[in-house]
C-alpha cells in the first residue's frame, strides 16, 4: 500500500522548510492548492487559485483533503496524492484524508517548536501582528485533538530534516 508522511504543526513550526530540504533529498512535495492570495511573489507550498476552481473541484468529488481558514480554502486531489511523498497539512485536513482515502496509508510526523519560536518566525516571514496572533489561537484550537504517529523537533533544520529522513525510511522498509 502507498505510504505519503503528513507534515504537521503549528504556524511558524518550520513545516515549509523541511518539505523544501525534503525535497532537495528527492522527496516529492505535494503543493497544495488554496484560493489565498501569495505571501510574497516566489511563495513556494501552494499552488494558488481561485474560488471558481475550488468549487468545480468540489463539484467533480476530486478533493481529498480539506481545510478552512482565514475565509480561504485549502485542499488537494487524489492525484496529487498518488504522485507525492511529503504533504504539509493541518489536524483537518488530516481527519478529511483519511475519511475520504482509504487505500493510501497516512503517517503523520508533528513537528514540535515552542510559542516563542514560533512566533518569532512568523514575524521573520512578514506575518503581521493581528495575523500572528490569530494564528497562534486559531492553532490552539485547531490542534487540540491532533494525533501523529512521529513526533520530531524542529529547532535545527538539518537535525529535524535528518530525523523525518529516516522516519521515512523506516516507514518504508528501505
Amino acid at each position: 500500500m502507498k505510504k505519503v508522511f503528513l507534515l504537521m504543526g503549528y504556524s511558524g513550526s518550520g513545516k515549509t522548510e523541511v518539505a523544501k530540504a525534503l525535497e532537495e533529498r528527492g522527496y516529492n512535495i505535494l503543493q497544495s492548492y488554496t484560493t489565498r492570495q501569495p505571501r510574497h511573489e516566489s511563495e513556494w507550498g501552494h499552488t494558488f487559485t481561485t474560488v471558481e476552481e475550488y468549487e468545480h473541484l468540489e463539484r467533480e468529488k476530486q478533493i481529498v483533503a480539506y481545510s478552512y481558514f482565514d475565509n480561504n480554502h485549502y485542499f488537494s486531489t487524489k492525484e496529487q496524492l498518488l504522485e507525492t511523498d511529503v504533504y504539509v497539512i493541518d489536524p483537518d485536513g488530516i481527519k478529511d484524508l483519511k475519511k475520504r482515502v482509504p487505500d493510501i496509508e497516512f503517517v503523520a510526523i508533528y513537528l514540535k517548536v515552542d510559542k516563542k519560536t514560533r512566533y518569532k518566525r512568523m514575524l521573520k516571514r512578514g506575518d503581521d501582528i493581528d495575523m500572528r496572533l490569530k494564528r497562534i489561537n486559531e492553532d490552539g484550537i485547531k490542534f487540540r485533538k491532533k494525533r501523529f504517529d512521529y513526533q520530531v523537533i524542529n529547532y535545527e533544520l538539518d537535525k529535524a530534516v535528518n530525523v523525518i529522513d529516516q522516519i521515512i525510511k523506516i516507514e518504508r522498509n528501505e
